[in-house]
């Protein structure tokens, strides 16, 4: 039950990120690029201190090949959902004006819905698997590592519902729709944390995976596109040093 409570801080922590984002219509670019760099530089940290290294505690051909298999796995798996199922990207509360030609509001929404779901499945995955072993201190960090990010992540999800003319009451039960689909990820990342050994190994690569390939292929392109990529770089150095400084906490 460790993985069930530290997801639904991680839920709450979405929430409030979106009741700071419903204060707002707009954000700028460098705002918005500095808030993506931050989560990416957190996600990549918990990623690769809190999840690659269970994945290869064990220096052996199967659990080595397991772990490479799984890594490779939760990429591709993440690929072809974004290649697809229909979504749209967004940044600054604006939609790319290529992916909104010739959609009515409520496709619009339902495709940023899509977009954000595959963010939460790396996410709710990471935030249950590490609670297989208990309230390690491993565990804590993947945890408080998602509890961070998804503050200010909540916050770029509200405002692109309001830049679209929603009214402050539909677009906060959105945000709760949104913020509630990582139940499904973490409740998934809990029940894989009772497979064997060689299978846990298996699927913390591949969540390390999965999350890798979102913020390399998705959050840090996003981040730089606005010209803005020193703020961004120094963002995601930033939040590197809050996972790692963690550690000593």
């Amino acid at each position: 039950m460790y993985g069930i409570f530290a997801g639904l801080f991680v839920i709450l922590a979405s929430i409030a990120g979106s009741l700071m984002g419903l204060a707002f219509k707009k954000i700028s670019h460098r705002t918005n690029d500095m808030i993506l760099g931050f989560a990416s530089g957190v996600m990549l940290t918990a990623a690769f201190l809190g999840l690659l290294p269970t994945a290869f505690e064990s220096f052996r051909p199967i659990p080595v090949t397991a772990g490479v298999l799984g890594v490779f796995a939760g990429a591709v798996l993440i690929s072809l959902i974004d290649r697809f199922v229909p979504h749209i990207h967004f940044d600054s509360g604006h939609l790319h004006e290529s992916e909104t030609k010739s959609r009515g509001g409520g496709s619009r929404v339902l495709l940023l819905v899509i977009a954000i779901a595959i963010h939460n499945i790396p996410e709710g995955l990471a935030t249950g698997i590490v609670f297989s072993d208990g309230p390690t201190d491993n565990a804590l960090m993947v945890a408080i590592s998602m509890v961070i990010q998804k503050i200010p992540e909540g916050l770029i999800v509200a405002v692109p519902l309001l830049g679209m003319g929603m009214k402050r009451g539909k677009a906060f039960k959105i945000s709760l729709l949104i913020a509630f689909m990582m139940l499904p990820g973490i409740v998934a990342g809990v029940l894989l944390g009772t497979l064997p050994q060689l299978l846990t190994s298996f699927f913390y690569a591949f969540t390390f995976g999965a999350i890798v390939y979102v913020v390399s292929d998705e959050i840090i392109p996003e981040s730089h596109e606005h010209g803005h990529q020193r703020s961004a770089t120094f963002s995601l150095l930033t939040g590197v040093l809050v996972v790692v400084l963690m550690q000593f906490i």
